[in-house]
């Protein structure tokens, strides 16, 4: 146990005196190299961050510029994250930038600037922004320099009721519309038939035929009579149709098909 304690306090005294330290061996190649022992198969190696709950990180606020590069390890979700631990969403290694959490799992460094995702999400969430129109001077500054480095103008792009396409347009921009309204030479090349009735006397005997009849004039063949003498017409019908739509206004077809709604985001960190 003495000579345990005497190495330790010799380790501890050479701390200062030496500008690398290796454990495990003689050569260290940098500040503090640690070797491993990998011929002990029963043996772990590795570094070991200090293990913390996310609850109780929330709760210190003794970190600050000076803790800028600090590593733990997150070992459970507990607690409602702050500003500085609203990126701490799973369980794994972070580390701090000075202000807060940044992950440094497999996960936390997937997304590029100007991704785009849509999702479930109502508002902006780590560094995800949603397309909804609102001024660009709105956002961070930081978010500002990015919009403006991928050719955002004043305003985001508003989503509402698009459908993402790589259709050739400035990217980011919104084009067409989920309406059309049909033109008359867009309606189907059909002719309607029709019929029209009048009423007649001929000889004193009255009667009524169907069929297109002359109407400039008394005295005619008329379709389906047999008889003969003089036709008198005691009432006739003009030759015209009624509109096609009934009569009524023009309406925009709605050509918005079947869909889920969602909200779309872009990437622009915080």
């Amino acid at each position: 146990m003495r000579v345990l304690f005497n190495l330790l306090c010799f380790t501890c005294l050479s701390i200062p005196a030496f500008a690398q330290i290796g454990i495990g061996n003689n050569d260290p190649k940098a500040t503090l190299d640690i070797s491993g022992n990998p011929s002990a198969t029963g043996t772990p190696d590795g570094i070991i961050a200090p293990r913390i709950n996310r609850a109780d990180l929330i709760a210190k606020s003794a970190y600050t510029t000076a803790q800028k590069g600090t590593i733990i390890y997150i070992a459970d979700l507990s607690g409602t994250t702050n500003v500085a631990t609203n990126k701490i969403t799973e369980i794994g290694y972070y580390y701090f930038d000075g202000a807060k959490w940044c992950s440094m799992n497999s996960t936390g460094f997937t997304f590029n600037y100007g991704d785009i995702k849509t999702g479930i999400q109502s508002n902006d969430h780590n560094g995800w922004i949603k397309l909804d129109g609102r001024a660009i001077n709105t956002l961070t500054a930081t978010q500002q320099v990015k919009a403006a480095a991928l050719g955002i103008g004043s305003n985001l792009p508003n989503a509402t009721n698009t459908y993402l396409v790589q259709n050739g347009n400035a990217l980011g921009s919104i084009s067409g519309s989920n309406t059309r309204t049909l033109a008359q030479n867009q309606l189907p090349n059909i002719t309607l038939n029709y019929s029209r009735f009048s009423s007649f006397t001929t000889d004193g005997i009255s009667g009524s035929s169907s069929g297109t009849l002359p109407l400039n004039g008394t005295s005619s063949a008329l379709i389906g009579w047999t008889g003969n003498g003089r036709i008198n017409f005691t009432s006739s019908n003009t030759n015209t149709t009624s509109s096609l739509n009934g009569d009524v206004t023009q309406q925009n077809l709605d050509i918005t098909p079947k869909s889920m709604s969602v909200n779309t985001f872009i990437f622009l960190g915080d």
